[in-house]
């Protein structure tokens, strides 16, 4: 980070509490293009930035600390919801952990203090503690449970409160030390950036079984849902077993990318014992003769098996399954999104992932860790920050369309993209957008194709860099050494 002004931090903490400090005002400073040095105890000459309790410190920007916050830390417990402070901060409405009430500033003439804890409140939201203790009897097996999350139990769901807390740290700078101030940009002069990845879940999903399964289950329900059995079996019958190819949408999809000047990260499942047979592609010669001939030039990650985010034997074969092809898998996304934490993130660190993209809900688009850029998540256990970069999945295309999800109209996902495209735009920040090669069938979903390509279309009208996640990674990787 040498190219970026150097911002001088003293922290006055307690030791256990120095490494989670850093972490968060380091996550901030990333975002707003800052080189952090940090200093410690409760005076040093020229600081610009001071964090921990209450005392006369002459200092541009003071953050104010309760005094039981590092020790909540340690006690680990969920944080009681009726303790949470909400204020507005730019028209939206933000919640603070650790916080008094009142205003967010107390301003005087020459210096501000923040007084809301922006930097306790930033850890919690950071290492999804509220998971991590409603697991603390043992890591996940599955996917984590929407519902419990803060965000839904609070309504904020798709707002990045990180990402405002950084604003809100950019705002005082504005003020009192705007000598900090960079233009937040993107490859070099773009506003935002859209990352965009396919998960490869079947190459051909239409095997013979599966048609006659279809079928099956359409003249079975034909009495309870007349048009749509009727147009699904004329609509299969003819584009199914007459023009349906699944190499050939691969193949159209990535010529479409790349003639639009965007790139696309592609990840592939890489095991052989799938129950769904389907799912076993990587080891059928057709297929993977196919998948080698069209994507064997472009970003392959591992989108691994449920199993290998908690197993690193099985992850290892993952990647050598992979390997063994001629990929070189860099990202990872866990299938299903099967995630814990703690203990994957310690696997793939161990395995040499150098991203993952699976932070994300299934159930509703939004921002899981509270933040849209891309972080390094915080190991609790050995109180350091893990040394995998998380690309946050914000949206994907089965939580928009599915019943058992968000369940929207092809026009109101519309509405959806473009309003989170435009908050992008506002915070400088990431989206990131998955879309399965399924999903691109026009029989079965109709325009939802047409979608990915109109939200692209957008994003670059709006100025936006559309990129794949191993490009964001490499942009974000300058940041942060």
């Amino acid at each position: 980070m040498e190219r970026y002004p150097n911002i001088r931090i003293l922290l006055n903490l307690p030791q256990r509490y120095i490494p989670k400090a850093e972490f968060v005002l380091r996550t901030y400073c990333y975002i707003l293009r800052l080189s952090p040095t940090f200093s410690y105890g409760a005076y040093y000459e020229g600081a610009h930035l001071y964090y921990g309790p209450d005392i006369p410190i002459n200092v541009p920007i003071k953050i104010i600390m309760d005094a039981q916050t590092p020790a909540f830390f340690e006690e680990r417990e969920l944080y009681p919801l009726e303790r949470v402070n909400f204020c507005k901060f730019k028209g939206e409405k933000i919640p603070f952990l650790f916080s008094k009430g009142g205003s967010i500033f107390a301003l005087a003439e020459d210096h501000c203090t923040i007084r809301k804890d922006i930097v306790g409140s930033g850890f919690y939201f950071l290492t999804c503690w509220h998971e991590y203790i409603l697991g603390a009897h043992g890591p996940r097996s599955g996917r984590v449970d929407y519902r419990q999350s803060l965000q839904y139990r609070w309504d904020f769901t798709e707002v990045p409160v990180v990402d405002v807390y950084a604003q809100i740290l950019l705002y005082t700078l504005q003020q009192f030390c705007p000598e900090f101030i960079r233009d937040i940009s993107w490859a070099e002069n773009k506003r935002f950036v859209v990352s965009l990845s396919h998960d490869i879940d079947y190459w051909d999903y239409w095997s013979k079984e599966q048609k006659a399964s279809n079928l099956k289950y359409n003249l079975r329900t034909f009495p309870k849902r007349p048009l749509s059995a009727a147009y699904k079996i004329l609509a299969h019958g003819l584009h199914k077993n007459l023009i349906h190819n699944p190499w050939r949408i691969v193949k159209n999809i990535a010529r479409d990318e790349a003639e639009s000047g965007v790139s696309a990260t592609w990840f592939l499942l890489a095991r052989g014992d799938f129950e769904d047979s389907r799912q076993n592609y990587l080891f059928d010669v057709v297929a993977r003769e196919q998948i080698l001939d069209n994507l064997g030039q472009l970003e392959i990650g591992l989108h691994g098996s449920p199993q290998s985010a908690f197993d690193p034997v099985r992850l290892e074969e993952e990647l050598a399954n992979l390997r063994a092809i001629g990929f070189d898998p860099q990202g990872y996304r866990t299938h299903y999104l099967h995630f814990d934490y703690q203990k994957s993130f310690t696997i793939l660190e161990n395995a040499g992932i150098r991203y993952d993209s699976t932070l994300g809900y299934w159930e509703n688009l939004g921002f899981r860790a509270g933040i849209s850029f891309p972080f390094y998540p915080f190991n609790i256990e050995e109180n350091r920050p893990f040394r995998v970069l998380e690309i946050p999945l914000i949206v994907m295309d089965t939580t928009l369309y599915s019943k058992k999800a968000m369940n929207l109209s092809l026009i109101r996902a519309s509405r959806s993209l473009h309003r989170l495209i435009d908050l992008a735009e506002k915070y400088q920040s990431h989206l990131s957008l998955l879309w399965h090669n399924t999903t691109f069938d026009p029989v079965d979903y109709p325009l939802w194709g047409w979608l990915y390509w109109n939200t692209i279309k957008y994003a670059l009208k709006k100025r936006g860099w559309v990129s794949s996640l191993h490009k964001v990674y490499e942009e974000w990787v300058n940041l942060s050494y």
